[in-house]
């Protein structure tokens, strides 16, 4: 059996993002193991797989300790060698790129996204930047090394800035959605339309601008609109919203807010038009093919891995980033027009079924494990 590891950042993430792949390949004879920050108890063994406590943190917890984290793993790879290293995420991949770079061990890189980190607002972040593009370069260059990108623009940045080989890119279109899970339901008449935005509570996912956009339709009370915000608080991530915040923004703008969920599935269900206004370093957001796939018509923003994830004018509609009047018109337009909500969310689900089914991207995952670093 072919003996593969998985780093993820932390284990809610993985079992939102890449649960289905882990347990696939344990059932079809990868010996797997998956290593993540715990943040709450697990089982050992986990769904024919193993489960394991990282020794990388989420967060950055100091120079000192930073050196111990990549000790730490350097050791436990040079003890355990695994034929593959999988890592997700951009501190895993700079922790295991090296330590694969170090042992000359076949790895793969999941770009989920590039992140906040290239987006620099500062100096700081410029120079970190910097750092990070130089340990990209480093720890791609190895022949054994593949990089999966979601979305076209992640795969072009890494080639132009000459991180790696255009070679060396494998396209997945998102983490892929389970398609029995997620159903779609006839929503003509619903009354009131209900619009929804799910995600982590950061402030460049849009929070904020959802939210004014939500007040400024409701103060004209031309439609009969409820306006729900669900969604964790991550303290951990850059740009966090505390949840008293959102609380507040929420109230003043006549936003119902629903806290974090693990009935997701259900409210879509109940969904007519999804929004998630992002600015983020997106990858393909999952949430948006989930909307998809629950029949929903999205509005999203004309930003990388967002607006990867519809069909503009067929199953949702492109707002400008951070742009609330932008955002106000797209809602208008499907507010008034509720024909165009009902088809918008009808193509969405036939777009999910031709190209978000989850065995799709499983197998493409499977693929890698089984032949990549041989020979």
């Amino acid at each position: 059996m072919k003996k593969v590891f998985m780093f993820v950042n932390v284990d809610w993430f993985f079992l939102s993002h890449r649960l289905p792949i882990a347990e696939v390949a344990a059932d079809r004879g990868i010996e797997m193991t998956v290593f993540t920050e715990f943040t709450r108890t697990h089982e050992h063994t986990y769904k024919g797989f193993l489960l394991r406590q990282s020794p990388i943190r989420r967060s950055y917890i100091g120079f000192y300790s930073s050196c111990l984290e990549l000790f730490k793993t350097f050791v436990l790879i040079r003890r355990e060698r695994p034929a593959i290293i999988h890592a997700v995420t951009i501190k895993p991949i700079i922790w295991l790129g090296i330590v694969c770079f170090a042992l000359r061990i076949p790895f793969i890189a999941s770009i989920s996204g590039l992140g906040p980190a290239f987006s620099p607002t500062n100096y700081w972040g410029k120079a970190r930047l910097y750092v990070i593009k130089s340990l990209y370069s480093l720890i791609f260059s190895p022949e054994k090394t593949r990089v999966i990108c979601q979305s076209f623009y992640d795969a072009s940045v890494l080639v132009d800035n000459r991180l790696v080989s255009s070679e060396k890119i494998t396209m997945v279109e998102g983490s892929g959605v389970d398609l029995k899970e997620y159903r779609s339901k006839p929503r003509i008449e619903s009354d009131p339309i209900s619009v929804l935005m799910a995600c982590r509570l950061l402030a460049d996912k849009g929070v904020r601008e959802f939210c004014a956009a939500a007040g400024a339709i409701s103060k004209e009370q031309e439609h009969n609109v409820s306006f729900n915000l669900a969604g964790p608080v991550d303290l951990d991530s850059p740009g966090a919203l505390p949840e008293e915040q959102v609380i507040e923004v929420c109230i003043s703008n006549e936003v119902q807010f629903l806290g974090s969920r693990s009935d997701l599935k259900d409210i879509l269900a109940k969904t007519d038009i999804f929004v998630l206004p992002s600015y983020y370093g997106e990858g393909i957001p999952k949430v948006l093919i989930e909307a998809a796939a629950s029949g929903c018509a999205v509005i999203t923003t004309d930003h990388p891995g967002c607006r990867d994830a519809i069909l503009p004018g067929e199953t949702g509609i492109l707002a400008v980033p951070k742009d609330v009047s932008s955002l106000v018109n797209c809602l208008s337009c499907l507010l008034t027009d509720r024909g165009l909500m009902a088809s918008m969310g009808r193509a969405g689900r036939e777009m999910a079924t031709k190209r978000f089914c989850i065995t799709r991207v499983i197998d493409i995952h499977y693929s890698l494990y089984q032949t990549f670093g041989e020979g």
